[in-house]
């Protein structure tokens, strides 16, 4: 270590604990570390030794502050970290920058989250910025104040900290412990184990108080110095702040190696002291900090000359003296005080007028210079009502992109400006719209609603105006769940003499949306053929792309066959130019839902693929429902691990959309098969359904599949049985033909179990009807195996297996053997049975199925076949032979040195796909980080290249 970068006085444990970190993150295996303490004990101090010791140790370092003023500001406190500023200090700010400017995924309230709206699409890009610096280099992140981050720099935290393990990466945060910040308190302590550290300051001890006063004086403290720091209570920087402002007033004196102050005197206050160090400076100077003070913390010259309304050039001579004075320090382009607490006393010192006055200035002087609509809003909150007539102008300017990019900051202000004004100003008559699409963007849903019908009642601004408000209160309604309100709004708006022809159609349409989710589905598919043809009489794209939306959906739910894909080709290539982003989604992920279902395995991974950046774009919902399909489509295809990693990937974001139900329930289904005890999976509440008519209520038939798995581990097949036929014969229920689709056979079978024929029979010929509309091998298989096991004919199982394999279907494959062995060992045909029990086994192995396996081998064996003739080979779960062929691939794109992204970017799946990816490769190979892992496959490619060919 540099003998000349001393470690803080007491906290050396600290400091020696993140060097260790960092030569763990230079070698390829990250970590994480939380430096928890009170303001004044050394956080600061610590951090700014680790980025000492990283830029030693060559690591790029990044630091960022958080902020009290950005509390509001989405992503404020890690974009000041990844440079996301007016000023991006290289191509990689220049990217964050470009992600926080992007205004393009709002405006639809399905895509705003339910936690504090935090817009998942940018966080998932902000990581992947961070992904794309660890491929150039080992990177440390330091991330101070975060007491103050922002929701949205808190899940970028929370998605860092998850991802070190696989990334030469070091994440240090720190922050003051208060009941407020549960969110980061989780973080954590959740995480105190594995590749994740917290470090806890304690005040000084009274020996390391003494060494401090000894380091600052240049000599050992005497009597009344002592005495004096007693009162500090061991915080470093009252110590500091003492020992400073004691020298400035000449009163520390050193005899005979003794340093001491003249009088034994009681301890001011803090803040007490630190004015007492600042008083020495020039009035000039200090006005200037004063000001500076409004600003924040890392504020640049510019910032601070224009407010002072003076020329650059005039500040550089107050700005050394106070850097010289140790109150500034620069850091980059920015100006940083030497601690928060500096800053704050000196904004302390300001009356309230005075304050509210310098936020306008700073307002005005920060919108004259073009900085993004957030940093001006900060500053106008903070001034209102002195504020006045410039909020007002402003907001008429910069309302849209303010909603747009910072939703909640947009409503505080907004709710400021309403009361500055009234109905007679003519600037007043915007703002209630902007007020109701800022409640919109936060997901206060009943909010927007309310305030549109409000707005509504009083706006006199013509039809254009009273289209928007209906539109807001329509969609509130239905993105809230209530499709029925929802309903009824745009059949007001349709009928509405105030809305133009020509927009009403736009109404109609969604109309049939909402009769279709209401279960209405005649009525919808009448609505929808009348609206599309008034559509297209118009030339209205976005009816037109509502209308086919419903059209399609119809027609998948009642048959998913050939003219239903044609027609969700349709809805989508139309909604691609029509409608918003998000929407698109929808209908391009029921496009890859409908290829699933019909076993066109490629078309469905290619419609996945073209979806895949345009999701991680939008975020909202659809992050977690293009993961769900991504799973389906690895579970029914027999990649069972990929369908994992991609359940793990949608479930950081699914909770606050509806779809955690979802995934869980699959990720349940697959556990069952491979044999995990019943205690240990966890039963799902059937009968609460999700949000009725929304993209989540359309994947409620897992659940009830998983629950029915559940019960029949237990041996409780009445339940199951019950379970399915309740889902199945729902009044009005979406779930039936999604239920019949995944367990056709098994209802088949347990009502055979229960000698229920004529129930058996019924969802046999309703499985039959639906191979007849849609020819698909999978739905043809499903009939063919009914048929089968009615008839007790093994032929027909054995084409059933056929179908599966063509689909293909291998779990639904292996069934189709087991049931036909069973048949044939009934009626003496051992030999035979034997051999297609050992095909059902083979497929059980390769998909890990222990539990469908046991199952099969105990039902041949009460027909009488009790021996194997060639055992299948055993599972294996850890070591090379693993890996998936998947994750085979994925450790060979890092060997050739690719980044999550570049690897995502190859093989078509998300970044956070492949992070779930690497994070099991490493865990299957008991390795800590890519390094390892990239040794390894280099390692193997050498040793097969040096093999003999034979």
């Amino acid at each position: 270590m540099d003998p000349l970068v001393r470690s803080p006085v007491g906290r050396e444990t600290q400091t020696a604990e993140l060097e260790t970190l960092l030569a763990s993150a230079m070698a390829g295996k990250g970590q994480a570390a939380f430096v928890i303490g009170e303001a004044g004990l050394g956080k600061t101090t610590i951090l700014e030794h680790a980025s000492v010791r990283a830029r030693s140790l060559d690591m790029r370092t990044l630091h960022g502050a958080a902020q009290e003023l950005e509390r509001q500001r989405p992503f404020a406190a890690i974009s000041a970290c990844l440079g996301g500023g007016e000023a991006p200090a290289d191509i990689f700010g220049t990217r964050a920058a470009e992600i926080l400017r992007d205004d393009s995924q709002r405006t639809v309230p399905e895509v705003h989250p339910g936690w504090g709206g935090v817009d998942f699409a940018t966080v998932e890009m902000m990581l992947g910025v961070v992904d794309d610096l660890c491929a150039q280099e080992p990177l440390a992140v330091m991330l101070d104040d975060f007491q103050w981050a922002d929701e949205a720099s808190l899940q970028v935290l929370n998605g860092l900290v998850k991802s070190v393990h696989h990334l030469p990466l070091l994440v240090v945060c720190a922050y003051r412990p208060a009941p407020g910040n549960k969110e980061i308190e989780r973080l954590a302590h959740s995480l105190a184990a594995g590749n994740s550290t917290v470090l806890e300051l304690a005040p000084l001890t009274a020996p390391k108080v003494l060494v401090l006063l000894t380091r600052l004086c240049g000599a050992e403290p005497g009597p009344h110095l002592r005495r004096m720091a007693e009162g500090a209570d061991g915080s470093p920087l009252y110590i500091k702040e003492l020992v400073n402002a004691l020298a400035l007033e000449g009163a520390i004196e050193i005899h005979d190696g003794i340093a001491d102050v003249t009088t034994d005197c009681p301890l001011p206050p803090l803040t007490a002291v630190i004015t007492s160090s600042l008083c020495h400076l020039p009035e000039g100077v200090l006005q200037a900090l004063r000001t500076a003070s409004v600003l924040g913390d890392g504020f640049t010259a510019l910032d601070l000359a224009a407010v002072l309304e003076v020329p650059t050039h005039q500040l550089l001579s107050v700005i050394a003296e106070a850097e010289m004075a140790g109150v500034l320090r620069s850091r980059g382009d920015r100006l940083h005080f030497r601690h928060d607490l500096v800053r704050r006393t000196l904004y302390d010192t300001l009356s309230g007028s005075v304050r509210a006055m310098l936020h306008v200035k700073t307002a005005q002087a920060l919108a004259g210079a073009g900085v993004v609509p957030e940093r001006v809003a900060e500053h106008l909150c903070q001034a209102a009502p002195e504020a006045g007539s410039f909020l007002l102008d402003w907001l008429a300017e910069s309302a849209v992109h303010l909603t747009t990019r910072a939703p909640a900051l947009a409503l505080d202000l907004l709710d400021k400006a309403l009361k500055l004004t009234g109905p007679g100003d003519e600037r007043y008559a915007t703002l209630p719209l902007h007020r109701a699409l800022a409640q919109l963007a936060c997901g206060h849903l009943a909010d927007a609603e309310e305030s549109a019908r409000c707005a509504l009642a009083r706006t006199t601004r013509g039809p254009g105006w009273e289209v928007a408000l209906r539109w807001i209160v329509v969609e509130a309604a239905f993105a809230r769940g209530r499709v029925d309100l929802a309903l009824h709004e745009a059949r007001s708006a349709y009928e509405s003499v105030n809305v133009p022809e020509s927009e009403a159609v736009g109404f109609h349409a969604f109309s049939s949306l909402c009769l279709f989710a209401l279960g209405r589905r005649s009525e919808a598919e009448d609505v929808a053929v009348a609206a599309r043809h008034a559509a297209q009489t118009h030339a209205d794209g976005r009816a037109l792309a509502y209308a086919l939306q419903t059209l399609a959906l119809s027609r998948f739910r009642k048959s998913p066959d050939t003219e239903a894909m044609e027609l969700a080709r349709q809805a989508s290539r139309t909604a691609q130019q029509a409608l918003h982003p998000a929407q698109w989604h929808v209908l391009q992920l029921a496009l890859a839902n409908c290829c699933i279902e019909l076993d066109r395995s490629h078309e469905a991974a290619a419609a996945l693929a073209a979806v895949r950046e345009a999701t991680q774009r939008t975020g909202g919902i659809f992050l977690p429902a293009y993961h769900l399909s991504c799973a389906l489509l690895a579970f029914h295809t027999g990649r069972w691990d990929d369908a994992f990693a991609d359940i793990e990937a949608g479930l950081e974001t699914a909770e606050p959309f509806g779809l955690k139900r979802a995934l869980q329930a699959l990720a349940t289904l697959i556990n069952v098969h491979r044999g995990t005890p019943p205690t240990e999976v966890p039963a799902f509440d059937a009968e609460k359904s999700g949000d009725e008519g929304g993209v989540a209520s359309y994947y409620e038939y897992l659940p009830w599949c998983a629950s029915a798995l559940v019960d029949e581990a237990h041996n409780n097949h009445e339940r199951s049985y019950a379970r399915l036929v309740g889902a199945f014969e729902g009044s009005g229920s979406h779930l039936g033909t999604a239920v019949l689709g995944f367990l056709a056979c098994d209802l088949v079978r347990l009502a055979m179990a229960r000698g229920d024929m004529t129930d058996a029979q019924r969802f046999a010929s309703a499985a039959q009807q639906r191979a007849d509309k849609s020819g698909a091998p999978y739905h043809l298989g499903d009939a063919l195996r009914c048929q089968g096991m009615l008839a007790q004919d093994p032929d027909l199982l054995l084409r059933a297996a056929r179908c599966y394999h063509d689909a293909p279907r291998p779990m639904n494959e292996a069934h189709a053997y087991a049931d036909a062995a069973e048949l044939l060992a009934r009626t003496g045909r051992s030999d035979e049975a034997c051999a297609l029990r050992d095909k059902a086994l083979e497929i059980y192995t390769s998909l890990g199925a222990t539990w469908d396996a046991a199952r099969t081998t105990a039902r041949l064996r009460s027909a009488g076949i009790r021996r194997h003739r060639g055992r299948p080979r055993n599972v294996v779960r850890h070591g090379w032979d693993a890996l998936t062929p998947t994750e085979r691939i994925v450790a060979e794109h890092i060997a050739g040195g690719c980044c999550n992204a570049e690897i995502a970017t190859r093989m078509s799946i998300s970044r956070r796909t492949v992070s779930t990816h690497v994070s099991s490769i490493l865990k299957k190979l008991d390795m800590t980080s890519r390094v390892e892992l990239a040794g390894e496959v280099i390692r193997r490619q050498h040793q097969n290249r040096s093999r003999p060919s034979v």
